[in-house]
């Protein structure tokens, strides 16, 4: 888990990614496992995560199949949204599905596969302070507001 996204116990967390269910659950141990909702756009991937998550004890987390890009909506508002897969840009919906004062943190820019690891802090004018960190390589994270499939 990055440290710029400050995570503390009790945080409403999106995970964008879910895979194998390894990041998740990581999240949950730190936030409650109730507060970590976690996107995956292949749903063979989603039910493997979710089998993951259950046989580890946190089967409170919530899997939702669907389009990382674009955030969960219906389960905001998220304190921090982390991405485990690289985009071209910051995805335009996941700064409106924060809390006051909530961070970003994913790898965004460069290439599809070369990013940087971006720190987006929400100000309370609804603004956005962006810090860019240290180069990383990701899987490209695929969605309608992110890189297209192939």
């Amino acid at each position: 888990v990055p440290e710029g996204a400050a995570l503390r116990r009790g945080a409403r967390v999106l995970d964008a990614g879910t895979a194998s269910g390894y990041h998740a659950c990581r999240l949950a141990a730190l936030v409650v496992p109730e507060n970590v909702v976690s996107v995956e756009r292949i749903a063979a991937l989603a039910a493997w995560g979710r089998r993951n998550l259950d046989r580890s004890g946190f089967a409170a987390v919530t899997v939702v199949t669907g389009d990382g890009s674009l955030g969960c909506p219906e389960r905001a508002p998220f304190d921090v949204i982390l991405a485990t897969a690289g985009a071209p840009r910051l995805p335009g919906a996941w700064p409106r599905q924060l809390s006051d004062r909530g961070r970003i943190v994913a790898p965004v820019g460069r290439s599809r596969n070369l990013q940087d690891l971006l720190v987006a802090q929400r100000r309370p004018d609804g603004g956005l302070d962006l810090r860019r960190g240290t180069p990383c390589a990701f899987v490209p994270l695929v969605g309608r507001d992110a890189w297209p499939e192939g």
